[in-house]
């Protein structure tokens, strides 16, 4: 119990300077109300994404086994039934996070906002397994991309191993999709209401990834703490995730809630949907894109990309808060 909370305690360091640090640049002063909402976020977001091989195996829908429907496409029919599976799994986190939402708020705003991103994120699925497909028939011809990877670099999800080029991509697109989807239907009932700029909008997202992150962190750090005890590999771990890993879901959230803000805030003015929903299905691709790259780049041992990005992040971060 004691070295549960040790974790606990190391992992909410990094979140406390981060935290303290973006809200300094917009003297945004914290009160219990937000604070309890992004725990809230946090948990929403993270927990059924880590959880979902064991959720899936205890209420026995084997279907929803979207990662494993992604390895086996090679047909438009198992291309829907990768897009039902994702479809059906993105909507259990839209409702989980749209159940607690009354507790704290209500307003029809919010419903609309839910059910015009949703839609918008189900025509994204179906683009995925497109692409997916396409990736398929290509690897028939760039044999390269069914080529075995390193036994370090693998990937192992429930009874699925990617193992190749080619399933590795695709691991790690859903793995960027569903992080980003979740953090941003998690973000939507904490900030819609609220925020009327652009930057305080990003700042909530900001908040949304950290606690992402730190719920994130408490259960990397303890299944690290059962395999290796208080090892190098803990500390390795703890190092990078405090401060690379947590600075991709930075980096991400406040992509899509810098463009999905101003986007959003044109449309209450406009009222013009199509606009609203290319920005934000655009600015969307690019953060799932920049996501895939980091992770895909770590995986093979490009290591300057992290450097790049953290480089990239500060300049980015910088130019919204300070643009004022």
């Amino acid at each position: 119990m004691i070295n549960i909370i040790l974790i606990i305690l190391i992992s909410f360091i990094p979140i406390v300077f981060w935290g303290y640090t973006f809200s300094s640049l917009k003297e945004q002063k914290l009160n219990k109300k937000r604070f309890i909402l992004w725990i809230f976020s946090g948990g929403l977001s993270v927990i059924p994404i880590l959880y979902m091989d064991k959720i899936i195996d205890f209420i026995k829908v084997n279907f929803l086994n979207f990662f494993e429907n992604a390895s086996k496409i090679s047909s438009i029919f198992s291309s829907l039934n990768f897009w039902f599976s994702l479809s059906i799994f993105i909507f259990i986190l839209v409702i989980l996070s749209f159940l607690f939402w009354p507790i704290f708020r209500k307003n029809r705003e919010l419903i609309n906002s839910y059910l015009k991103n949703f839609i918008l994120v189900l025509v994204f699925i179906w683009i995925i397994s497109i692409i997916f497909y396409f990736i398929n028939i290509l690897s028939n011809n760039f044999h390269f991309l069914n080529d075995s990877v390193w036994n370090q670099s693998q990937v192992y999800f429930w009874n699925t191993i990617f193992n190749t080029i080619k399933l590795i991509i695709f691991y790690y697109i859903l793995v960027a999709f569903i992080e980003e989807v979740s953090k941003h239907f998690n973000f939507i009932w904490v900030s819609i209401l609220d925020i009327k700029k652009v930057e305080d909008w990003v700042l909530y997202a900001i908040f949304v990834a950290l606690w992402f992150s730190f719920i994130e962190n408490i259960l990397y750090f303890y299944s690290l703490y059962l395999q290796y005890w208080l090892g190098w590999e803990l500390v390795q771990s703890y190092f990078f995730r405090s401060i690379f890993s947590l600075m991709l879901h930075i980096f991400a959230s406040s992509v899509v809630a810098y463009y999905f803000s101003k986007a959003y805030l044109k449309y209450k003015k406009e009222w013009k949907i199509f606009p609203y929903l290319k920005i934000f299905f655009i600015w969307l691709a690019v953060a799932i894109l920049l996501h895939f790259i980091f992770n895909f780049a770590l995986t093979f041992w490009f290591g300057f990309i992290v450097i790049l990005y953290f480089i990239i992040w500060y300049l980015y971060i910088s130019s919204i808060f300070y643009r004022e």
